[in-house]
């Protein structure tokens, strides 16, 4: 199967390890899917009491104060992640679906991630197959008709 030039690009620019950013989406989604008020908490607010409280005393923030700033950065900065990994997935899912896939199925949602890593990966095998070997024919191309 050759693949589009706009597929080439984005394995040139993509060519991570699949099955590992699966793992990292799933592990994301476990946290910000369904947030506890933990998440919440520490998202918006802590940020806000720190600020009304800082605001009301006009004082610098303690240095305990400052520990949960950067517990509240942490947990930003994992949510753009899970953001950004979800979209990654996303196009994974519309790569796969577009090539014919997805090559595998499963019945539980929490893995559908690794099914279209899965087609991801088969599909930079594949590219990455005509890359080295351009020339070279496939099975089934060179196997001559019966006579």
């Amino acid at each position: 199967m050759k693949l589009s030039p706009r597929l080439t690009s984005y394995f040139l620019w993509n060519s991570t390890d699949f099955f590992k950013t699966a793992e990292q989406f799933n592990i994301l989604t476990e946290k910000f899917l369904s947030p506890s008020l933990v998440v919440w908490f520490d998202m918006i607010g802590n940020p806000l009491i720190m600020l009304a409280v800082a605001l009301y005393t006009k004082k610098l923030p303690s240095i305990l104060s400052v520990l949960g700033i950067l517990k509240t950065l942490q947990v930003w900065y994992e949510w753009y992640e899970y953001k950004c990994v979800k979209e990654r997935v996303i196009e994974w899912k519309e790569i796969v679906n577009a090539a014919g896939g997805p090559y595998i199925s499963t019945n539980d949602t929490n893995y559908m991630s690794y099914v279209y890593a899965d087609g991801i990966q088969r599909l930079f095998n594949n590219q990455m197959r005509h890359q080295l070997h351009p020339s070279r024919p496939t099975a089934a191309k060179s196997r001559s008709p019966p006579p």
